[in-house]
């Protein structure tokens, strides 16, 4: 009669949801049935006591049999819905936090884990996040096979445990450790660890991804607040600090032809700051994706094994050297960016691995992307901000530097004279007689004969410069490309200016008549312009610069009042 009644038995339980249920269902119905030789652990373990043989036994070992099954199938779908209500709690946590240690502690009861422990996979390697552990795991070492299956995505189960990758869109960039030793795992209970790490690296993602806007939000402002070229450094350590994989790198900004470093971190600057890269080199070798691909901003990430041939070539000190760069040398892995301004690359990020050839994944390349965009605003903006200060300091009619450009260079001048024991002389002019250009001719002819006095003086200027001076002694923060270049300014009126750094008395004085002969090419109805020049040398004492203007202007009204023939045959025009 023993297997008519374990058939009654197993019918009754059959419909109950959970393994605790079973549990109490198949109490009460074994108490209710005290003649069969059957008992029942507190882990649904089923034991008979009656004859090992015969039919009873038959028909008990296949009701034990159907029950295993069904408490294994309830134990999943519990561990399933437990997981599942796991991953709905995690979204409920703060956005930004990204700490899995929460999450640890419900695995190790969900899995009945002796311990959890954290993982990080960073620099190649698995590195320990003890603030995500749970219980007291126990830990393996880890090796380079280990980073190859954490990347791989699939649960790798081990004779002391379980190595689980979180990953959810993109590449595995964390895991768990569970510590179980000797605990054989069904095929069912792969499945829902592949599907535990799953939904746990979606979460994580989500809450990087989050953190991250914020963090590029914050940048943003941060940024945006002050000069553009101050923020490309603190632009490159936040990207550094924020994408994955990435340890070291630089940013390049375009000058005519070369990219030069603006910022870079970890890099040699001493080594880096008379280096540039042609943009064409830049384009073709180290970027290497074709010309169209450069102009739409793609990312491209390239390894070791290729950077050391397309790394090879730059610029030290103007002069081509065709070897690897010493900083480029110990590069594992880049990620480089063209940076886009009105369609074209005006500067390069580099975001870079020293350790892990294969340290970038699709999330690190979306990130080093959303950093462009940044660096590309900043662009923008530093030339929206060029053109405002170009505006300020420009006089409108003749495109020369304006008073308040002068006052600003002469500072800067006065600064660098003091700094380096050069002299610095100035020059102030007017046009002779130009009163009586106005009276005669009309204001529009003034305003011809001002834009000619200044295009002479202009390219005068640049044709002649450095050939009185010593040559350009320039340190770093004087502020200029070509430190000892002359500089020509309208005051207002037909009061001109020019400052010739590094030039004694006896070179200003040369300057002087090269300006004048150059005047004799310009024409004003009919008739030939002179200037009134006034020279002055800086003194020793002269620490605010007001001595040389007052110097040079007295010197300039001697000029004008020696008198010339022409000054008196314009002014009877």
């Amino acid at each position: 009669m023993t297997a008519p009644t374990l058939a009654r038995i197993l019918a009754a339980v059959s419909d109950r949801r959970t393994p605790e249920a079973l549990h109490s269902a198949l109490q009460g119905a074994l108490a209710a049935h005290p003649e069969l030789p059957v008992t029942l652990d507190a882990e649904l373990g089923l034991h008979w006591h009656g004859a090992s043989d015969g039919e009873d036994a038959g028909a008990f070992y296949a009701f034990a049999r159907t029950v295993a099954n069904l408490s294994g199938t309830l134990a999943d779908l519990h561990r399933h819905a437990q997981v599942y209500g796991l991953a709905r709690e995690f979204t409920r946590r703060d956005e930004t936090d990204t700490s899995l240690g929460a999450y640890s502690r419900e695995c190790c009861r969900i899995f009945g884990l002796d311990g959890l422990g954290g993982l990080r996979l960073r620099s190649g390697a698995l590195t320990r996040a003890p603030s995500w552990d749970a219980g007291t795991p126990r830990l393996p070492a880890f090796g380079p096979a280990d980073v190859a299956a954490g990347r791989a995505g699939e649960p790798d189960v081990r004779a002391g445990g379980v190595l689980l990758p979180i990953g959810g869109r993109f590449r595995a960039r964390a895991a768990f450790w569970l510590d179980a030793p000797g605990r054989a795992w069904s095929g069912s209970d792969r499945d829902l660890l592949r599907q535990l790490g799953h939904l746990i690296g979606l979460e994580y993602e989500r809450g990087e991804a989050l953190r991250h806007l914020q963090t590029l939000q914050a940048l943003h402002r941060d940024l945006m607040g002050g000069q553009p070229e101050q923020a490309y450094q603190p632009l490159l350590e936040r990207a550094l600090a924020t994408i994955p994989g990435a340890e070291c790198g630089s940013l390049l900004i375009r000058e005519g032809g070369v990219f030069r470093y603006a910022a870079s971190v970890t890099f040699d600057e001493t080594e880096l700051s008379e280096v540039t890269f042609p943009v064409d080199h830049t384009r073709d070798q180290w970027y290497g994706l074709g010309e169209e691909a450069w102009h739409r901003g793609v990312p491209r990430v390239q390894s070791s094994r290729r950077l050391a041939a397309q790394g090879v070539g730059y610029q030290y000190r103007g002069a081509l050297v065709e070897d690897l760069l010493p900083s480029v040398a110990g590069i594992q892995a880049n990620i480089g960016v063209p940076i886009l301004y009105q369609g074209e690359v005006y500067a390069f990020l580099n975001i870079d691995s020293l350790t892990d050839p294969d340290a970038f994944a699709e999330d690190s390349v979306n990130l080093a992307r959303s950093f462009g965009v940044q660096a590309a605003l900043l662009l923008h903006e530093a030339h929206l901000r060029a053109q405002v200060q170009v505006a300020a300091r420009t006089d409108v009619l003749t495109g020369l530097q304006n008073r308040r450009a002068f006052t600003e260079s002469l500072t800067r001048e006065l600064a660098r004279a003091r700094r380096h024991a050069l002299p610095l002389s100035l020059l102030v002019a007017d046009i002779r007689a130009f009163k009586a250009v106005n009276d005669t001719h009309g204001h529009a002819t003034g305003d011809d004969a001002l834009v000619q006095v200044g295009a002479v003086l202009d390219r005068t200027l640049r044709a002649t410069d450095a050939v009185f001076r010593p040559g350009p002694v320039a340190s770093p923060g004087d502020g200029a490309a070509d430190p000892t270049a002359s500089q020509v300014f309208r005051w207002g009126g037909d009061e001109f200016a020019i400052l010739l750094p590094a030039t004694d008395r006896a070179g200003a004085q040369a300057v002087r008549e090269r300006l004048r002969r150059a005047m004799r090419e310009i024409r004003v109805a009919g008739r030939p312009l002179e200037l009134n020049i006034g020279v002055a040398v800086l003194g020793a004492g002269d620490l605010t610069g007001q001595a040389l203007l007052h110097a040079a202007d007295a010197d300039m009204y001697r000029d004008k009042h020696a008198g010339r023939p022409l000054g008196a045959r314009l002014s009877g025009i």
